[in-house]
């Protein structure tokens, strides 16, 4: 389920997703399976003794979120995607972390715009973790013909969540033109990674509908050894 933020913003992209949380269509609105950030809290006792650390991501999970933030946006400011994607993360995701209300920092001062244009950033670099970070904002704010063409880059790069949404667009025509076909091909490209696992069974009623060569279109547009990209915040650790 959706969380809803104070000012009106979505909890951040499906960021901290469970990476083994099976998506099943129709469970949850367009596939997110929002966890309360267990993962970072996993993270925050991992890392708990790694305040000397260097590397951001260990200074930002091990309480020191201010310096970590700094390291980031020097990077950022040279050009380094994993950095601009981090910084879009913890800004977006402020106001349900509490992050502005632990530390001082200027991009506080409209915390979810701050996430959301390190999002572009990253996503006119390339990143295409970004490019399914707006593909969720946009689906939220139901600008649903932007999110598909964010959604289906970054599926057809490999982000599994992406996938799923690209299918359940096609099923339902929200966004692009209804395809069934297209849908069943996302769908069992989703398949192929730990993210959905449904397998033909999971959407036999959309199969059933098919030709037997729109089928084989969907089967043979699969690729198969198509390694899944991470969109979560442990993404960015070098």
């Amino acid at each position: 389920m959706q969380i809803i933020l104070n000012n009106n913003a979505p909890v951040a992209q499906g960021i901290e997703q469970l990476p083994s949380k099976q998506w099943v269509r129709g469970s949850i609105p367009r596939g997110r399976a929002i966890t309360l950030f267990l993962i970072l809290n996993l993270f925050f006792l991992i890392y708990s003794t790694a305040s000397s650390a260097e590397e951001p991501l260990k200074l930002f999970l091990g309480g020191n979120e201010k310096e970590a933030i700094n390291i980031w946006k020097q990077e950022s400011e040279m050009g380094d995607v994993d950095a601009s994607y981090a910084l879009g993360i913890v800004f977006y995701d402020s106001d349900v972390t509490g992050l502005c209300q632990r530390i001082e920092d200027s991009d506080c001062k409209n915390n979810f715009k701050s996430g959301l244009n390190y999002f572009k950033i990253a996503h006119d670099a390339g990143d295409v973790r970004a490019t399914y970070a707006l593909g969720e904002h946009y689906d939220y704010f139901r600008k649903y013909k932007k999110a598909f063409k964010f959604y289906l880059k970054a599926a057809e790069a490999g982000v599994p969540e992406a996938q799923f949404n690209t299918a359940s667009m096609y099923e339902h025509g929200e966004g692009v033109t209804q395809d069934i076909a297209q849908a069943v091909r996302w769908y069992l490209q989703c398949n192929e990674t730990k993210l959905c696992l449904q397998k033909e069974e999971g959407i036999s009623d959309l199969i059933d509908q098919l030709t037997i060569d729109e089928l084989h279109f969907a089967k043979s547009s699969l690729i198969i050894d198509q390694v899944p990209l991470n969109i979560r915040l442990d993404s960015v650790a070098k």
